[in-house]
Order: C-alpha cells, then structure tokens, then sequence
C-alpha cells in the first residue's frame, strides 16, 4: 500500500459489471446504482461533494446522500441504492488476514455476495467471457447463481432460458427478483438446493459457474462440476471454465505470518475469539488452517509450482479425483524468511479469456477483492539462504463433518541447506488420515 491519504485524494468514479457505480470520496468507498433513479441519468457523469458525500445526477440535478441513498433535493424522490460504504481503499490491505471465505460458504449472505460483484478482476473477466460463449438461443446452467448476476450476462447475451441453481434460498430469491426486474422473469428459472440433489427438465447447451475457492478444489469444484457435465450438460456441450490450474510457491510474509500469534485475523472478532474458533472447529492452533491474504509477488522464494489441473473434458474429467497426494520442490531463488505458501488459481475461462488470480497489485485492481490468495502458514519460519530447497508434500482429502464443499488440506515438508535438514513442518486442517 502507499503512503498517501486516501482522504486528500479528489473524488473518483468507476463504472462496475451489474450497472453500478464505485465512487470514492474522502476516504470512503461506495457502490451504489449506476443510474440516477429518477430518470436514469448516467451517474458517471454526476459531481461528488466530498465534503457532504452527496453525488448529483448531471440529468436533471437530483442529489443523493452517498451513504443512505435517500434523495436530499431534485425532481426525484425514490432512494438510490447503495450496495457498500466503507474506508477505502483499505477494507483489506497487503498481507492481511482474513478467515478463508471458503469455509464459510454456507453462511455468505448478501454482504458477501455485494463483495463478489464489485470484485473488478472477477466480474471483468466472467462478463467478457459469458458474451463470448454463449450464443442466441443456447439454454444456460448458472451453478451457485448467488444473487444472478452471470445468469443476467448469459441472458443479455441471448440465452434462450437460464436455470439458476443455489443453496441459499434468500439469495436466490434477490437473484429472481433482479432479473425480474430487468425484464428477464419468463427466461430465468431458479432452482433452489445442491446441484446433486436436483434434476433438469432438459439439457444445456453451456454450464457456467464461478464456485472456485482461491485454490481452486476448496469449495469441492470438481465433483460439482463433473456431476453437472454428466447430467446436466447435451454432448459436446460448454463448461465454463474449462481448465483450471492450482499452484502452490514458498513465501516470505512475515507481517501475515505474526497476525496468527497475535491479533488474529481480521474478521476474527480478536485473539479470545479467534482462539474459540480454532477450539470449535477442533484445529490445534492458528497454523491448522489456511488463509485469504493477499501475499505480493515480491514475497515469492521460488517458481510456483502446479499443483492440480481440472480439465472437464470427458475424457480427462472421468479420472478426477477429490482426494490426491502431490510431492512438491522447491530452489530457493533468493534470501529470506520462509513462513510458508501462497496458493492460487489461473481458470480458462473461454477461447481467449483467462482468469489469474495470483496479482498483488490491490489499488490497481489486479488482485481479486472476493477470493485474494490462499495462505498456508507453517508454525516455526525458516530462514532460507539461495540455492536451499523445500520438499513439500500437499495433500487433499474430500468431505468433511458432512459438510457437501469441506475437505481436508494437509502440507508437511522439510528444508534442506545441501544435505542437512535445517527443519520439519507438518499442517492439516483436519485430523491424520487413516
């Protein structure tokens, strides 16, 4: 992060996938409505006081409080809606924290899901791939829709019906009632509860989902999806996305790697709750878990390292397995302090749109605000000189207290200065395999 104050900096506006509109003013960030809701002028264009937070639309003058919504003087009356205000740009910052989004997957809510849709590498990305794969009169399957907001893109694109499944009914329902309102009742077809659980009433030409963890596999993507291509999806239909890479490299985050012996992470709610969390999920200590955090490339002591490839083409996709074992090395390439690996994915998403989420940069938008990166910490840093090398050897184990998207990752190694072992790590985010 810089050194500069974001309260110093002039207003900006930023136009958002889903018609809406990121504004930040005086040390405050906003996503609200693109369109002024009296008549729908184009709030791009409006002006932003930053000493009241008011926006006005360059239509017909109507003023807005950016952190209510209500209208405050113009020939409009009707609120604008605001999805988020908060402090920018920091609501998360350079190896911060953050408890894995992934295990909470039953529980995200609509605040979770306004995250997703102002994530710009995400949106981007999917909305320039769904124009390019779907085509007029395709049916669509929207896997874990959330509030509809790739159902809409696949409608827009021409999609002749798109069925939009997802576990959480009230997000459903918002996702429903968006595109109702946008015109697209009679075409979208919400289907609530797990994918396994459910039946279509015909095939799909096109299968899109974004239901990948920030390590791809840790939202249980692969079995979801080739249960999805096996009975959802016509022959020689389209997944998107079509291949998806994991990978795994050694870092150095120091600052990330004290949070998890002191404050905690940040939505831990403190080191006395963060303690009872890791007691109720049984994890012996901080280390017994992986992380979202965004870890700069600048912290990398090696080349990454793949570590799993969801292919779903039939052929490859039939020998996929949930639970696997991979032995990993590593050269150090530079000094530093090991405290353990970054994980990501790179997702093909259609013919010549790729998703990668491994960037750092977070002001210039090339990091993923929702997913960020994958953090597995070891207890004990290691200072590493070049040319030492760390074997690791990553694990994954399927399902978990019965939870349908839960697994079990385990990462233990050993770091070698030439032939002698200066030290053993051993992790898991669930009890030893049998």
């Amino acid at each position: 992060m810089t050194g500069r104050d974001p309260a110093a900096e002039p207003p900006s506006l930023k136009e958002l996938p889903g018609d809406r509109l990121r504004v930040r003013a005086a040390g405050q960030e906003f996503v609200i409505d693109a369109s002024c809701p009296h008549r729908k002028g184009r709030l791009v264009h409006g002006y932003v006081n930053p000493g009241t937070l008011r926006i006005s639309c360059p239509l017909h003058h109507s003023s807005f409080d950016l952190a209510t919504g209500c209208a405050v003087r113009g020939p409009g009356d009707d609120p604008l809606t605001v999805y988020r205000a908060g402090v920018w740009p920091g609501y998360y910052g350079s190896e911060q924290v953050w408890l894995p989004a992934s295990e909470q997957l039953l529980e995200w809510g609509e605040e979770f899901h306004e995250l997703m849709l102002g994530d710009e590498l995400r949106m981007t990305a999917f909305r320039t791939a769904i124009a390019e794969a779907v085509r007029p009169g395709d049916v669509v399957l929207d896997l874990g829709t959330g509030t509809g907001i790739l159902a809409r893109w696949a409608l827009e694109a021409g999609a002749a019906r798109v069925y939009g499944i997802d576990l959480n009914e009230k997000v459903l329902a918002t996702a429903a009632e968006r595109l109702a309102e946008a015109g697209f009742a009679d075409r979208f077809v919400p289907l609530s509860g797990l994918s396994f659980d459910l039946e279509l009433p015909e095939r799909v030409d096109i299968v899109i989902s974004e239901i990948m963890g920030n390590l791809a596999d840790n939202e249980n993507f692969s079995a979801i999806l080739d249960d999805a291509r096996e009975r959802f999806l016509r022959p020689g239909g389209t997944m998107l996305p079509g291949l998806v890479d994991s990978f795994l490299v050694p870092v150095t985050a120091e600052a990330a790697h004290a949070q998890l012996t002191g404050e905690g992470p940040r939505d831990a709610g403190g080191p006395e709750a963060f303690a009872a969390l890791l007691a109720a999920r049984g994890a012996e200590d901080p280390f017994s878990l992986y992380y979202d955090t965004v870890l700069p490339i600048a912290g990398h002591l090696a080349s990454p390292r793949l570590i799993r490839r969801y292919d779903p083409a039939p052929a490859a996709a039939a020998g996929t397995e949930t639970s696997y074992r991979v032995p990993l090395a590593y050269t150090a390439q530079r000094d530093g302090v090991f405290t353990g690996f970054k994980g990501y994915f790179v997702a093909q998403l259609s013919e010549s749109v790729a998703l990668d989420i491994s960037g750092d940069d977070i002001e210039g938008r090339t990091t993923s605000d929702s997913w960020k990166h994958c953090y597995l910490p070891i207890e004990r840093p290691v200072r590493v000189r070049r040319g030492d090398r760390i074997a690791l050897t990553f694990s994954r184990r399927g399902g978990r207290d019965g939870n349908p998207f839960g697994q079990t990752y385990s990462w233990e190694g050993q770091v070698l200065s030439g032939t002698r072992v200066v030290d053993r790590f051993a992790h898991s985010t669930g009890p030893a395999a049998d």
